[in-house]
């Protein structure tokens, strides 16, 4: 995938444009207005058209009221260009210079309908007619009127690949048509922008067969809820959840809510942001906000699928600024809302969470075992164990829970292999030290029997450590707490004694081995996804395609009770 294409993937959308109107199948005869911007230009002191070779010439200059074109002069020229003289229009042909037409002085528009069914403009192929508007600083602002099929035939192919799956393909045409037709934000003059501020749109130009085949296989349906037409808002990636409208724009939309995302892949868009105090500091007040010298930045909410809905910021003095809902994401400038934040730097190489060696006791089918764990707490009420990798490798060698352990130096990578007995390779439950003189967010990649995985993680000393429950999640084995007791199984024949088994998230004891640094020098944001996470998934909808569901089922997934309004 293209660079450019996975950041016009990333449009923001605002919680004004959310509404509802009755559900009906959309005319292909509905005109849309849209603002063109070319290059991050939204105006053109002189904007030229030309038809498409292939097509007929000429054009007919007129006007429009509302979006019905009047015509006044048929022109036989290919190509046009626009200017503002002496306070008209002046339209005039581009090779010769020649006048064409001149609008009466003082005319607030023109508008101009080509012979041909395609128009370059800006190095672009367009469908419909273009208006001219004066813009306040005596450029033109130049307006797409254009019918809604042939928008989203212009749409579709930026937002997604046109090689993607069918089925993903008309997810996102239903997605894109139900946004045009409820999205009007740009006041009297035109409905919709071109860029990601609505969504991508940029004509004929990357269209193919396939993805013109999936607009006209969906023609004319918009997403429904309760008989209203509603607007269906898309994303690149969630990073394993979606959610409510309510916890990133406010409000509560009954079809926008949060869900874990079992589709999509979960090491899709993980990213990494390191920002000094200094930085924090600087984002925090440009926002709005007022903070002084930055002590610690931590997540104090999360919702109900684990995405950061808070974010508070602590300066030297002791005031705090909570930060919430959408902008958790965008006053960082972060690609999602589903991350972790580590405090870096301060005293060596030390960090302010809060490590205590792990005084849980571990049990593998009945019998104690010894590995070696932390009970680490990160900006959280409660905290994890994460034992030593190779250490659950070892104990669990021999049982239906076994699974070997390899280094790849070549590649950088740990490489597990499940059903396999561990090879020792010495050193494991090794009766050492717990003190913590180095500790890191684990960045190694994992490969489970060939295939990449991902597991939260610990670089302490130089030895990874991660979630039990992770580990066995992903091999296959049972984990579960009692007693301050962590109980793991691997057999269905073992049953223990953990009927009031709970998370294992309290009941430690133990003093902190990382004292809280009461200025550390920066913050690490680890995080996945890209985009706001309310609606549609569109690496979700492509991996839904894949394992063979149909677009209908992949829109009913992510938007919770609609359905397709024909």
């Amino acid at each position: 995938m293209k660079k450019l294409l996975s950041m016009l993937l990333c449009a923001v959308m605002t919680v004004t444009c959310i509404g509802a109107v009755p559900a009906h199948a959309a005319s292909s005869d509905t005109r849309l207005r849209v603002g063109l911007t070319i290059s991050g230009a939204s105006t053109f002191a002189a904007p030229q058209l030309e038809n498409v070779s292939g097509y007929r010439t000429g054009y007919t200059v007129g006007t429009v009221s509302g979006t019905a074109f009047s015509g006044s002069k048929s022109i036989t020229s290919s190509a046009l260009t626009v200017k503002l003289v002496n306070d008209a229009f002046q339209v005039s042909d581009t090779d010769s210079g020649s006048v064409l037409y001149t609008s009466a002085a003082g005319a607030d528009h023109i508008a101009i309908r080509p012979n041909s069914t395609l128009t370059w403009f800006k190095g672009y192929k367009w469908y419909g007619d273009f208006v001219y508007r004066r813009a306040s600083n005596g450029s033109i602002t130049v307006i797409n009127y254009v019918g809604v099929e042939d928008y989203v035939k212009g749409v579709l192919p930026y937002e997604i690949d046109p090689d993607w799956p069918a089925e993903a393909q008309k997810a996102q045409a239903v997605c894109a048509r139900s946004f045009a037709l409820g999205t009007h934000k740009h006041g009297s003059d035109y409905d919709l922008c071109n860029t990601t501020n609505c969504q991508v749109y940029l004509g004929a130009n990357r269209a193919t067969e396939a993805s013109d085949a999936a607009v006209n296989a969906t023609k004319g349906e918009t997403l429904s809820y309760n008989g209203s037409s509603v607007i269906g808002y898309f994303y690149s990636s969630d990073g394993g959840a979606t959610e409510d409208a309510a916890n990133v724009w406010g409000g509560d939309y009954a079809y926008l809510k949060g869900k874990t995302d079992p589709y999509e892949d979960p090491n899709k868009d993980k990213w990494t942001v390191t920002l000094t105090a200094d930085e924090i500091q600087q984002k925090v007040n440009a926002a709005g906000y007022s903070i002084g010298k930055v002590a610690n930045v931590q997540v104090t909410k999360r919702t109900a699928t684990d995405n950061v809905n808070e974010v508070t910021v602590t300066d030297t003095s002791g005031k705090s600024v909570t930060i919430s809902r959408s902008s958790v994401r965008t006053v960082f400038g972060l690609k999602s809302i589903r991350y972790t934040i580590t405090p870096v730097g301060g005293s060596g190489n030390k960090t302010s969470l809060q490590v205590k060696a792990s005084t849980h006791n571990v049990k593998v089918n009945g019998k104690t075992v010894s590995p070696q764990g932390y009970y680490i707490v990160n900006g959280t009420q409660y905290g994890n164990n994460y034992f030593k990798l190779r250490d659950i490798a070892y104990l669990l060698s021999g049982t239906k829970g076994q699974f070997n352990v390899r280094w790849d130096k070549e590649n950088e990578r740990i490489l597990l292999t499940s059903g396999t007995a561990y090879e020792t390779v010495g050193g494991e439950l090794a009766d050492s030290s717990t003190a913590v003189e180095k500790i890191g967010k684990s960045t190694s990649t994992i490969v489970l029997d060939g295939e990449e995985i991902a597991l939260d993680g610990y670089i302490i000393n130089g030895n990874n450590y991660y979630k039990l429950r992770d580990i066995g999640k992903a091999i296959g084995f049972d984990v579960d707490f009692e007693d301050n007791t962590v109980l793991v199984k691997t057999t269905s024949d073992y049953s223990g004694d953990d009927e009031d088994a709970n998370s294992g998230n309290s009941g430690n004891t133990g003093s902190n081995t990382t004292p809280t640094v009461t200025n550390p020098t920066g913050y690490t944001f680890n995080g996945s996804g890209w985009g706001h996470s309310v609606g549609m998934s569109q690496w979700g909808a492509y991996a839904m395609a894949q394992k063979g569901f149909t677009y209908d089922q992949i829109l009913k997934f992510y938007f919770t009770g609609i359905e397709i309004a024909e």
